[in-house]
């Protein structure tokens, strides 16, 4: 998949993004992203085979942005208790991916999904979130604010935990983003914290 970072690629992201949002995913066509960035059809399949390669392409850009957030985030909230900084974390990772989801469904239609998709536990999201949830609970492990349980394993299942179909059927039963947080954190994350 291409990416945003050549002259072409980026107004391709930029248009893609102006009409999805103003439009909405589903409304918006192919051939109205080449118009709109000014490329011909053929520069824009060339990079992106379908609307789902597209998504996924703006996604990933998204990400990298709340990558470096939640990793600023992370630095400047070092004083705060693991459990706070924790909850945080994980509450700005459903925000992001909930303000996003009409995108992450598209993806998730698109009938090219598989050539999208890789292997999730290799993906670099999840080897984000998960090296950083990790951190936090041996940070708390070795101060003996957490129960009894294996880091590594337990930051395994929660960084899995969110999923984008989750996250739609949630959303579909009328969640808010902050409900879907609020709940998460108090089901997932404070029963690992000693009291």
């Amino acid at each position: 998949m291409a990416d945003g970072n050549d002259e072409h690629g980026a107004e391709i992201l930029k248009q893609a993004q102006a009409l999805f949002s103003e439009l909405g995913v589903e409304a918006v066509s192919m051939h109205q992203v080449a118009k709109a960035a000014g490329v011909g059809q053929a520069t824009l399949y060339r990079r992106y085979p379908n609307k789902g390669n597209l998504c996924m392409a703006l996604m990933k850009a998204k990400f990298d942005q709340l990558m470096a957030e939640m990793k600023q985030d992370l630095e400047e909230s070092s004083d705060l208790p693991v459990r706070e900084r924790l909850s945080r974390f994980m509450t700005r990772q459903i925000l992001f991916a909930h303000r996003d989801i009409e995108w992450m469904k598209e993806v998730f239609r698109s009938c090219k999904l598989k050539d999208v998709r890789e292997n999730v536990f290799e993906a670099p999201p999840f080897k984000f979130l998960y090296s950083n949830i990790l951190q936090l609970l041996e940070e708390a492990s070795g101060r003996g604010e957490l129960i009894a349980l294996d880091p590594p394993f337990a930051a395994s299942l929660i960084t899995a935990s969110i999923t984008p179909e989750l996250l739609f059927y949630w959303d579909e039963k009328g969640y808010t983003a902050e409900e879907i947080a609020k709940q998460y954190t108090q089901t997932f994350i404070a029963p690992l914290f000693v009291s």
